[in-house]
């Protein structure tokens, strides 16, 4: 759903939080949000520049790969203004990332006039944004794949708050689609996965359908 300007503006004025995360994989998702990280403020879909999303994140213990963002002049990904404490349980949900700083000049809102895009940001330069960096990368393997509940997570969270343009988005600016890929739709295994409804299910499919059509 497209955001107003006005949405926005009242969106900053009722901030709560110093800090906003800039969510690009499972934090995208308002119910994976709220019930594994009690974050309940609405995301603001937003562009990032300067960073690469790719399937390179290897969780050790979880046994699974997921998305992760690399610093690289000229990249571009699409993400969400997501408010939160810097808290022990979000660090402990990022715990194979590292915060990092990002500067507010590196975020477009999007389908926001350029008009209104210097009264946005004036409110953004109040509070300090981070982003979660990868630091050691690694493609997924076959012992080390990604799961379809994690995708189905990500790309849920596009639809709800972007609609399938969003989704889009979010597969054109994530590299390395080309990875083992475990269906566990049925017996879940990542662990902040989403409830997705037959609906998100479908357009989901039919997305990643033009993937694997395009390869």
């Amino acid at each position: 759903m497209k955001e107003s300007v006005q949405d926005i503006t009242k969106w900053f004025l009722d901030l709560e939080h110093e800090h906003i995360v800039l969510g690009y994989g499972s934090l995208l998702s308002k119910d994976s949000r709220e019930r594994y990280s009690s974050i309940y403020t609405k995301g603001v879909p937003i562009t990032v520049s300067g960073f690469e999303r790719a399937w390179v994140t290897r969780s050790v213990s979880e046994k699974q790969t997921y998305v992760g963002a690399v610093p690289k002049y000229g990249a571009v990904l699409n993400a969400q203004l997501v408010p939160a404490s810097l808290n022990p349980a979000l660090q402990a949900r990022e715990k194979d990332y590292r915060f990092v700083r990002v500067e507010s000049r590196n975020i477009a809102f999007n389908g926001v006039a350029s008009s209104y895009t210097d009264e946005l940001h004036h409110l953004l330069n109040k509070y300090t944004l981070w982003i979660c960096e990868t630091l050691d990368c690694h493609a997924p393997t076959e012992q080390y794949p990604v799961h379809q509940t994690y995708v189905d997570t990500c790309l849920s969270g596009c639809l709800e708050h972007g609609g399938v343009n969003e989704a889009k988005a979010f597969v054109e600016t994530t590299k390395l689609w080309d990875h083992p890929r475990v269906n566990d739709r049925e017996n879940p295994k990542y662990p902040r996965s989403a409830n997705i409804d037959v609906a998100g299910y479908k357009a989901i499919d039919e997305l990643l359908m033009c993937i694997n059509q395009e390869r």
